[in-house]
Formats: structure tokens, sequence, C-alpha cells
């Protein structure tokens, strides 16, 4: 049986030491079977954030900026072992890394040609081309909905208190969410943004950006009424 396949090609320019970050990054998100965007969600950023950054566009600027969180977001400051052979007058330089992404029904399939030789075991440096896959999850509308009712209630009681009047970052919220105490339950960032979202059509919270990463308020008539001054 013949399956649908699309092929999108990146590429960027980094040093060996940014190409390393980029690549734990990578890995540390398909771990956790988090999408891109949900890692924009988590540092407070539009949707295409992320993605821009996995496709390889302004890879410094972005490590920067955003590491720190990300390290703070995995809990792990942990980089993946590689060892890049470097000749003897050889100074680090930009390099051109190339990144192909083949998607299907079921799975993205990841394949990156590096320009640098790494060190082994092997008696001579290899170049390596790296491969690895990232599955879509199955869907089950039951889990979702169980999710999405878990979220709520938990975000209903953050309400109920003191908890937004100064702003709450999506990290905080998810940090608030996210244990369940259920083995079958798992929750995804997607699903606390879904309902906040969901909360900001309800008037019951507002989104603002503040220093560049939003950050989520109650809306200033409900700050008014518990008799906050400004």
């Amino acid at each position: 049986m013949k399956t649908n396949t699309t092929t999108e090609s990146y590429a960027g320019m980094m040093y060996s030491h940014d190409f390393q970050l980029w690549y734990t990054y990578v890995k540390r998100r398909i771990q956790k079977e988090w999408r891109p965007e949900e890692l924009s969600f988590l540092l407070g950023k539009p949707d295409h954030a992320y993605q821009d950054f996995e496709e390889m566009f302004e890879i410094q600027k972005f490590l920067t900026q955003e590491s720190i969180l990300l390290d703070r977001i995995y809990a792990s400051s942990r980089i993946e072992a590689m060892t890049f052979h470097r000749g003897q007058y050889e100074v680090s330089e930009e390099r051109l890394v190339r990144l192909k992404i083949e998607e299907d029904e079921v799975k993205w399939s990841y394949s990156i040609a590096l320009p640098w030789t790494l060190l082994t075991k092997k008696k001579k440096p290899t170049i390596p081309k790296l491969n690895f896959e990232e599955w879509k999850p199955e869907k089950n509308l039951q889990l979702e909905s169980d999710a999405m009712l878990h979220v709520r209630q938990k975000l209903e009681v953050l309400l109920a208190g003191n908890y937004f009047e100064d702003g709450a970052t999506a990290l905080q919220m998810f940090r608030e969410v996210e244990h369940t105490g259920l083995v079958h339950l798992q929750i995804f960032p997607r699903h606390l943004k879904n309902v906040l979202y969901s909360f900001i059509q309800q008037s019951k919270l507002v989104v603002r950006n503040v220093e560049n990463s939003y950050s989520f308020f109650l809306p200033d008539f409900k700050r008014s009424n518990r008799g906050i001054i400004y």
C-alpha cells in the first residue's frame, strides 16, 4: 500500500556548540511528545516562534534569548554528547547544517547532514548523518476530553483565588495543572492552551504581552470588583 509522503528541507548556519544545543532541544521535545507550537506556547511566544528555531532560523539569537527558559521547561541542562573533530590549526566557525523532514500518515522522519566530523571509538573521525523519527499521537477523544476537563477544573480553582491578579505565564500554569495522579491521563501543553483560550473567549481571562512574552491576567473589570487599586 502506497502512503502519501511530503518532504521539506531546511538549512542554517551555526557553530558546532549551537548545533549541539539545537539538536538537544529537538530530541527533548520529541521525547516529551510535544509539538513545536506547544513549546512556543510555554515560552510565551507566537505559534511560529519555536517552529522557526527548529527550521534553523536565527539559531544563535534564539538560543541566547530562550535557552535558560527551555532548560527550565525541561528541568534539565544536559546537552547531547558530541565531540567534534578539529584540525591542528582549525578555529571554530559557522557552517551549514541541512535538515530534511519527511512526513507520512503516522510519523515525521528527520535526517540531518552535518558539515563536521565527530570523534568516536573508531580510529577515524566519521561524518555523521543523524536520523530519527517522531511518531504522530493516536487520537483518543475520551482521553482528550478527560485532559481538558482536568485542566479546566484546576484553572477554575485558580480563578477563584488570587492567582491571576499579577498575571501568570503559560509555564507557571502548566506546572499547576500537569500532574493528575492518574497513570493513563497525561496533560500536554495543548490542553492548557485550549482551555485558556476558551476562558479568554468567555472573558474570564485576558492575554497581555509583558516584556515580549505572553502572560494571562484577570480582565480589568474583575480586578476592579476585587478592590484592586491601579
